[in-house]
């Protein structure tokens, strides 16, 4: 009898067994066909055991990404931004740093500070560079259910920085539920079945397969795109039927 496991966040290569068996840890972190007498001892190494689960998920009335939904496009400054609206539904946060004169007013040091929950109540924070000689939208590493802070630290620019601009907005990238809040990373997150809804005021409700296989995937921020944006209107809703694996 063999086990499938999950090897600790960050591990790569090949490790070996107290059987002397030796094991290839796949580019998911997943170690497949582990003798049941190595897998009490990899457990104790920080091993576990591989789960394959599934989840759904219905976003209703999605609008269209953006980049100052959250943040207003305005110059550049070190301190904390402000916070216009939070995003209806979990969504990567799209960053744009606008140079007004490229090269010339370029930013040559300074970071964006992001502090937030993620969908599953998780608490997120992560780094953006601001460093750019021209124009440019950075997506952040996590979905955000919400925004607490944004903080701006030791900006500095080229050319007094004339024009350039800070704003915030949404992705098309949703956060989808797989740990009910605990701080893991799932493995092999898949959109199985992805569905648009499109509705016409006043006539009809049209459902239509949003094909899967190009949906774009994101397993670390745990998030799915949907293969058709979202429509400025706010009438198309999505429903995804995505599958995963977490320790167990």
């Amino acid at each position: 009898m063999t086990i499938k496991l999950i090897a600790p966040a960050g591990s790569v290569g090949i490790i070996q067994g107290q059987s002397g068996t030796q094991y290839t840890i796949a580019s998911d972190g997943s170690v497949s066909n582990v003798l049941s007498v190595d897998v009490l001892p990899l457990i104790s190494r920080g091993y576990a055991l591989y789960g394959a689960k599934s989840g759904s998920i219905f976003i209703e009335a999605a609008l269209p990404a953006d980049l100052v939904s959250i943040k207003a496009a305005a110059t550049p400054a070190n301190g904390a931004i402000t916070i216009a609206a939070q995003p209806i539904h979990a969504r990567k946060l799209q960053i744009r740093i606008v140079i007004g004169t490229p090269t010339t007013t370029a930013i040559t040091a300074g970071s964006l500070v992001l502090v937030g929950v993620d969908q599953d109540g998780n608490s997120i924070t992560e780094t953006i560079s601001l460093i750019k000689t021209s124009s440019a939208t950075v997506k952040s590493t996590y979905a955000y259910a919400k925004l607490i802070s944004g903080t701006v630290s030791d900006y500095a620019a080229a050319g007094s920085g004339t024009g350039n601009t800070l704003g915030i907005g949404v992705s098309n990238d949703f956060g989808v539920t797989t740990n009910g809040g605990a701080a893991i990373t799932p493995v092999s997150l898949a959109c199985v079945k992805a569905t648009k809804v499109t509705k016409v005021l006043g006539t009809s409700v049209t459902a239509a397969d949003d094909v899967a296989a190009t949906t774009t995937v994101d397993s670390v921020a745990r998030t799915i795109a949907p293969t058709t944006a979202p429509s400025a209107s706010g009438l198309i809703d999505y429903s995804f039927l995505y599958s995963f694996a977490s320790a167990a």
